[in-house]
């Protein structure tokens, strides 16, 4: 079982510092490596910012049509893109796994806040693909990719918004995970992760680290979820462990380092 839960918020508790407060990509990597070191995950997850790509957008101005925007050009998706630059130093012989939000969650994102954009999924998935090429370039050896239900989309849109992430992963041989979207099948990612469940991989709940959200037995439910192997692979490889968004700033030290001490 690969482990790759989302320390963000550990880390910023460990900092002292309030979950979500925005710091530059060199001291965010600093932050993590606290994190890190604490519970040893089997990839480096850099983010989980769900609204990223849309506030780059929003950014950019209403003079610039969608699809000739630059994702990683500037703030904050650029500031992750840096972020994966520095982790990748930091950790030469761990995955570093750059994450970023699909294209039905990127349209969803655009409609909500000021500034309201009425974006096509489809553009947004030909921005993403070009986003993956930069997190890629970056250092990163594995894409995480989060995506909402689709709420109602014709499930063809989706699939063919997903389209060229799917291409650009494969022609960059890098394994890529969807996350969320229980209605979305057929996409061609590595791994699709869903809570408690998935096809390849699975989505821990973020409270599972904390005093009111663990098991009553914590040590043989970590055992438990470590040792399973119903979470079924298209392919031979490992099946992966993730958190659905950060683990909680809240989570306890104890239980975390347990997982850290985790037998691999």
């Amino acid at each position: 079982m690969i482990f790759a839960p989302v320390l963000q918020d550990v880390a910023a508790r460990m900092a002292g510092v309030p979950p979500g407060q925005c710091a530059d990509p060199v001291r965010q990597a600093y932050r993590l490596r606290d994190a890190v070191a604490l519970v040893r995950p089997d990839w480096v997850v850099t983010h989980h910012h769900p609204g990223a790509e849309a506030d780059r957008v929003r950014a950019a101005g209403n003079e610039t049509d969608l699809i000739d925007i630059v994702l990683a050009a500037g703030p904050p998706v650029g500031d992750y893109v840096e972020l994966t630059r520095v982790l990748t130093a930091l950790y030469p012989g761990r995955a570093v796994a750059a994450s970023l939000t699909g294209p039905v969650g990127m349209a969803e994102a655009l409609t909500r806040g000021p500034g309201e954009v009425v974006a096509d999924v489809l553009d947004c998935g030909d921005l993403l693909a070009e986003l993956i090429t930069q997190y890629v370039a970056a250092g990163a050896t594995r894409v995480v990719v989060w995506e909402p239900e689709t709420l109602g989309l014709p499930a063809e849109a989706v699939t063919e918004a997903h389209t060229p992430l799917v291409r650009k992963l494969r022609t960059l041989g890098v394994p890529g995970v969807l996350c969320g979207g229980a209605d979305i099948s057929g996409t061609g990612y590595t791994a699709h992760a869903l809570p408690g469940r998935g096809v390849g991989a699975a989505l821990l709940a973020p409270d599972s680290f904390t005093e009111e959200g663990a098991s009553a037995n914590f040590e043989a439910w970590l055992r438990e979820w470590f040792g399973r192997s119903e979470i079924g692979s298209p392919t031979a490889q490992e099946t992966v462990l993730l958190s659905d968004g950060p683990l909680a700033a809240e989570s306890s030290m104890r239980m975390l380092r347990a997982a850290g001490q985790r037998v691999k």
